[in-house]
């Protein structure tokens, strides 16, 4: 079972029991962690990780280093349930994948990265669904392992079907880990950033770093 060494884990909306957490599929507890069961098949590339190119090769197996000390590859690093529907789940991947369930984990709808406007292996760092549309979805994007440290935020108001970049006027190389979506004002959103936290009061449209907040990464 492929766990990332940051495995997200998610306490439901729904019902104070029941808990999510993600391998290389979804898994859910409906008492509260004692007993498991998936709810997906594998949501991501599923790679041979020695296979890929690193620095334009493929690397030797006696690189014993990175075979066992780095991270595990092909793995769920975030997971979103639906604040309004208990069916509605979102899942990212460390390989550039999102996927959405719209009935608690029977069937799922796969999405590429780069549907989103982002480059296609991009990490997802993070996926909050809407607390006031169903439809709407943010997912914060992370590119540092290619070299690009840009802010990759995205927004989705029809379930993932088509995507818009809410990363405005955020500054270059502030990667985002997290995105909130205020619970009274659907267009007051937070950032947390590598260098600092940013606030929205439009939408995405023009952000705003929070004054006295210490230049530090924020997750």
């Amino acid at each position: 079972e492929r766990f990332n060494w940051d495995a997200p884990i998610e306490v439901s909306f729904h019902q104070p029991t029941r808990v999510l957490t993600g391998s290389y599929r979804v898994w859910r507890s409906d008492d509260r962690g004692d007993s498991w069961t998936p709810i997906s098949g594998d949501l991501t590339r599923n790679q041979e990780r020695i296979e890929l190119p690193v620095m334009g090769r493929q690397q030797s197996w006696d690189g014993a280093w990175d075979v066992g000390a780095m991270s595990v590859y092909n793995t769920i690093t975030s997971i979103g349930e639906s604040p309004l529907d208990e069916n509605l789940i979102w899942a990212g991947t460390d390989d550039g994948l999102l996927a959405v369930t719209e009935d608690g984990g029977d069937n799922w709808r796969r999405i590429e990265a780069s549907e989103t406007g982002v480059p296609e292996l991009a990490f997802v760092n993070d996926i909050k669904a809407g607390h006031h549309d169903r439809d709407t979805v943010f997912v914060a994007f992370d590119n540092h392992k290619y070299g690009d440290f840009a802010p990759y935020l995205v927004k989705s108001t029809d379930g993932g079907r088509t995507w818009t970049s809410i990363a405005g006027n955020l500054p270059d190389r502030h990667l985002v880990w997290r995105v909130v979506q205020d619970h009274v004002d659907p267009d007051l959103l937070f950032a947390a950033t590598e260098f600092g936290v940013f606030f929205t009061v439009d939408g995405g449209g023009s952000w705003t770093e929070l004054p006295g907040a210490p230049t530090i990464s924020f997750r």
